[in-house]
């Protein structure tokens, strides 16, 4: 977006070169459903940095999503996540090295040592925005300096949060606003939609 709005809103496209964002890869594994039958309760967790482990969060998507679990019964789906804002080594290693790591920190946190079925690695590079304090005004002048071009607003997890439902509501709130109605900006700004995933990078 700083690229293409260099020439015709400066001032915004510096804002938005000012935004920092962190790299992150998810990591998929299916096990045989008798083999994970000693997961802990509830949908997955979370892992704060001072505990030392690489992976960030893990999800038992199977658990999470009713249509993941009834797609094939016999199977259970995880999924991990790892790096963070500033975390740039662990994503230089290859799919093989983050299938490893993942099964080891879930082994330590879960005791699942069984071997999975299958995996898959999706990287997301620079997928994840940063907002240290003060964000909130640099999207607020972002969007001041956007607003002198007709036709024209912005949207996406850069602006009202990461998740799904956050970015399609700053989608919907942006094309409010081209039509004239600045309400949905206006109550994203002052109620931000709160992410149903737990912030565990879904």
């Amino acid at each position: 977006a700083a690229e293409l709005l260099r020439a015709e809103a400066p001032a915004a496209a510096a804002e938005l070169a000012a935004v920092e964002y962190a790299s992150m890869a998810l990591i998929t594994l299916a096990y045989r459903r008798s083999d994970a039958a000693a997961l802990p309760e509830g949908s997955g967790f979370l892992v704060p940095p001072v505990d030392g482990r690489t992976i960030k969060a893990s999800t038992f998507a199977s658990r999470k999503w009713g249509w993941i679990d009834a797609d094939d019964p016999d199977l259970v789906v995880l999924r991990t996540s790892v790096g963070r804002y500033g975390e740039t080594e662990i994503l230089g290693r290859d799919d093989t090295g983050l299938v490893d790591v993942s099964r080891h920190d879930l082994k330590e946190a879960t005791g699942l040592a069984a071997e999975p079925v299958a995996t898959r690695v999706t990287r997301w590079q620079d997928g994840l925005p940063q907002y240290p304090v003060g964000h909130h005004a640099r999207v607020a002048r972002i969007r001041e300096h956007v607003a002198g071009l007709p036709g024209l607003a912005v949207c996406g997890a850069a602006y009202d949060g990461v998740g799904i439902p956050a970015s399609i509501a700053s989608a919907y709130a942006a094309v409010d606003q081209i039509h004239g109605d600045p309400r949905g900006v206006e109550q994203l700004t002052a109620h931000p939609v709160q992410s149903l995933h737990g912030g565990a990078g879904e």
